[in-house]
């Protein structure tokens, strides 16, 4: 016995794969990531500076 076979989720193996990482560092490679908090900074401005969404002026 050399070792163990099982791995769980998440681990490499013994056939030269890299440790990919838990999901919440793996996420900031991806573009679905950036392109969603680009957006949510868009409509978060966007109501911040219409006044909660009221397009006519207050008096």
């Amino acid at each position: 016995m050399t070792g163990n076979r099982h791995f769980t989720e998440g681990h490499s193996g013994d056939h030269g794969e890299t440790n990919p990482g838990p999901y919440w560092q793996r996420m900031h490679r991806d573009w679905r990531f950036w392109v969603c908090a680009f957006l949510m900074a868009v409509a978060l401005a966007v109501f911040v500076m219409s006044d909660n969404l009221a397009f006519i002026p207050r008096r």
